[in-house]
């Protein structure tokens, strides 16, 4: 169990307040056979004095002590090393005293130069240790109680870790009824998450209906004007129509890409094993690239295990980027990780303000900026379990992309 848990503190203090309690009862118990011993101590001392003068104990002095003599027969069964026996302290040479406990019975003897006299302790055991055993037993009872109470009060904690995990991963929640009617915190606690991850879904939903609807009513007249930018008798006009229009276009495709990664927090399940080679091959295809315009430099046998649509949209922006701000693009392997590199000047600011969407930066009119694709590739790299990496060496911007999932 972990040591930090609640449920390991809970146990813990259980165990030592049990072991307290039995080792408190253990010295209740010793401090009681004391209290005993020095009681018969103090009735031996009356019983000696009565020897010395009268040289016998009356009956009346035994009664009032609470003894009893033991017949002749039944001593001679008792003496002779039977039992355990303690002697008291305070007995001269000639008068002793002993005490013997057998078969759960106290019985005192007191010698005299004329005799043995073994006397049985009417001690009602029953009487004497009923209340600290009842004492001892309620303790432990209400110990027991309390840790039930406590387990059974927190237990509700794991449906509701179970539950948040849930969430975590996009699932379905599975005990928010659980928690209607409690007025303890956990439950107090549970319906405020529930009620918080209710309204979340509710922002969600409205969020991605919001953007579905934009994209579809946006993506019409941009293609209307792709068509009108062609009809164009003007050069000039169409090629900053073509442009404008081309920027747009791009821009709906991204924001199509973030609405599909923001649409579950587990979007990429579909995992499998591929080869890298293919990914950056068909990346390729769709930035209509020529064969020989980026170097791939990747072993046939090298493989990934991901999302095959996700990967290649990875490799896709980052093959973009490094044809839009760079020259001589490559792509190739060092250690478990890809890697793409152009030739072109260092980034301006660290990579962390690049993968923030919508995040453009404008100087020569072929810098058109960052926009959306490192935010997407960060996202979905986040997604597999990797990361993206920068460095500038030698007059290249190379971006990394790794470590490489070689299991599922």
């Amino acid at each position: 169990m972990n040591r930090h848990s609640i449920f390991f503190k809970l146990n813990l203090l259980f165990a030592t307040a049990l072991i307290v309690t039995l080792i408190a009862g253990g010295l209740l118990y010793r401090q009681l056979e004391h209290r005993d011993r020095m009681a018969l101590l103090l009735k031996s001392r009356l019983i000696l004095q009565e020897l010395r003068r009268d040289h016998q104990a009356s009956d009346t002095l035994l009664q009032a002590l609470d003894l009893e003599r033991v017949p002749p027969a039944r001593t001679a069964r008792l003496l002779p090393r039977n039992g355990r026996q303690t002697n008291l302290r305070g007995h001269r040479r000639r008068y002793g005293r002993r005490l013997i406990r057998r078969g759960g019975e106290v019985y005192l003897l007191i010698r005299t130069p004329q005799k043995h006299l073994l006397l049985h302790a009417r001690q009602n055991t029953l009487r004497r240790y009923l209340f600290p055993g009842l004492l001892l037993g309620a303790i432990l009872l209400i110990l027991s109680l309390s840790y039930w109470a406590l387990r059974r009060t927190l237990s509700p904690m794991r449906r509701l870790e179970e539950d948040i995990r849930r969430y975590g991963r996009g699932e379905p929640l599975r005990y928010a009824e659980r928690f209607r009617n409690g007025e303890d915190e956990i439950s107090r606690i549970a319906r405020a998450f529930y009620d918080s991850a209710e309204r979340l879904k509710r922002y969600g939903e409205a969020r991605r209906l919001f953007l579905r609807n934009l994209l579809h009513e946006l993506n019409t007249p941009v293609t209307k004007g792709k068509l009108l930018a062609e009809l164009s008798q003007e050069p000039r006009t169409r090629r900053m129509l073509g442009t404008i229009f081309q920027r747009l276009s791009i821009l709906l495709g991204e924001l199509v890409e973030v609405e599909r990664i923001a649409a579950g927090s587990e979007p990429f399940a579909e995992r499998e094993e591929l080869k890298v080679k293919e990914l950056v091959q068909e990346a390729c295809r769709r930035l209509y690239c020529e064969e020989e315009e980026v170097g791939i430099e990747i072993p046939e046998d090298l493989t990934l295990f991901a999302d095959r649509e996700a990967m290649v949209i990875v490799i896709k922006n980052l093959l973009d980027n490094a044809r839009k701000y760079g020259r001589d693009p490559h792509i190739g392997f060092e250690g478990d990780r890809l890697v793409i590199r152009s030739l072109g000047a260092p980034l301006k600011r660290p990579l962390e303000h690049y993968t923030e969407p919508f995040r453009q930066e404008y100087a020569e009119p072929k810098e058109e900026g960052f926009g959306l694709g490192l935010y997407i590739v960060r996202e979905i790299l986040e997604r597999h379990g990797m990361e993206l990496g920068y460095r500038h060496e030698n007059g290249e911007n190379l971006f990394t992309v790794g470590p490489l999932n070689r299991e599922g």
